[in-house]
């Protein structure tokens, strides 16, 4: 009888491992791909273009190329969306053309060499410009919708304040505002507090207030920071605590959901979802301070020419939704309002369906296309 179990666990075990191994191989030759959607007037296109100097790629879904066009700003820098975020955007292509971009050196973007020194806020907002024209030109529209999240709620605003002329209405999920580094490890310590979590509470008093000098050595930090960027490590034991007391997603274990997504993603070979954390970290290491720490959206402006709304998650310990309030009252424009969720900073991951509503109710009215 012993035996027999053995024998039979022996051959579940090698099962298994074919199983693994099978699918390695098949992630890891697989070409990149994204699934068709069906139609006539359907387009699913991933494919890579030249951005001021570096190949930067593109995915491009919806059900009618006919439909106004979304572009998304993803954040970090360097946290690219193309390999991650497709299934949690099927509403939106529906109603829109959705475009998932990987900045310069994140994801796709970032498999051919990028100088260091073009990791920079101008560069982004160039680049970012720069694909907003191939969109207009591409698909005929002179106006598009612009959406971004946390950094790329930072780029949005900055691209939606500067080109008007360029974008129907601008929506900001994780909305930065400024001093956005000292206002998050405030509420992460005042929440650790609240909690009584003596070990987060430890290690933040340690750590000490922004501008991070003197960092203390902490088991439990994700990246690590590169010769030069002290600054980006003591984020990083800040972010660890801001995680881990449910303000980057509240509901749902995001490391979790982004490595599911990474393995399993057409878009993405599995070098390239290797390589995607090698890249993100690279990018923020690079562009920390000044696309994060020392970002302040009051200098760029408050008088919008086109609609800005700003979704936020109650919970949010990355981008303070007290800084984001204070910023919405600064902004005049035809039109403004604040959607509140009751989620994290990943508001798209987790509440999908309500983050996709709140978008195609308050864009509807901006474009004839929506009635068609």
């Amino acid at each position: 009888m012993l035996n027999a179990v053995l024998i039979s666990l022996g051959f579940l075990l090698t099962a298994i491992l074919l199983l693994v191994s099978g699918f390695v191989a098949y992630r890891y030759f697989a070409p990149r791909h994204t699934p068709r959607i069906k139609g006539e007037y359907a387009i699913t296109e991933l494919f890579s273009i030249p951005v001021n100097g570096v190949q930067q790629w593109l995915l491009i879904r919806g059900v009618d190329r006919r439909k106004p066009v979304l572009l998304f700003v993803h954040g970090g820098p360097g946290s690219a969306h193309i390999g991650i975020l497709r299934n949690y955007q099927k509403e939106l292509e529906k109603y829109f053309v959705v475009v998932q971009w990987d900045q310069r050196g994140a994801g796709l973007s970032g498999l051919e060499p990028v100088p260091d020194e073009t990791y920079n806020k101008e560069q982004f907002v160039a680049d970012g410009l720069e694909v907003t024209g191939y969109l207009r030109k591409r698909f005929k529209q002179e106006k598009i919708f612009l959406v971004g999240h946390s950094w790329g709620s930072g780029l949005g605003y900055i691209l939606a304040m500067r080109h008007p002329e360029c974008y129907l209405a601008f929506a900001g999920l994780g909305q930065m505002s400024r001093n956005g580094e000292a206002l998050a490890y405030a509420e992460t310590l005042k929440v650790a507090r609240q909690v009584n979590n003596q070990k987060a509470i430890r290690e933040l008093e340690l750590l000490g207030a922004p501008p991070y000098i003197n960092v203390p050595k902490v088991k439990g930090v994700l990246h690590q920071a590169e010769p030069g960027h002290e600054a980006f490590a003591g984020m990083m034991v800040r972010f660890k605590w801001s995680e881990a007391l449910g303000g980057d997603s509240k509901y749902i274990k995001i490391a979790n959901l982004v490595v599911k997504e990474l393995l399993l993603s057409t878009e993405y070979t599995l070098t390239d979802a290797l390589a995607w954390l090698k890249h993100k970290a690279h990018s923020v290491n690079l562009t920390y301070e000044e696309c994060n720490q020392n970002l302040d959206l009051y200098k760029e402006g408050t008088e919008f020419k086109i609609p800005v709304f700003f979704l936020l998650g109650k919970w949010d310990l990355l981008t303070i939704p007290t800084g984001a309030v204070a910023l919405m009252e600064a902004v005049t424009t035809p039109e403004k309002e604040i959607i509140w969720f009751d989620s994290g900073h990943e508001i798209h991951w987790e509440r999908p369906k309500e983050y996709q509503k709140a978008l195609i109710d308050r864009f509807a009215k901006f474009n004839r296309a929506f009635q068609t």
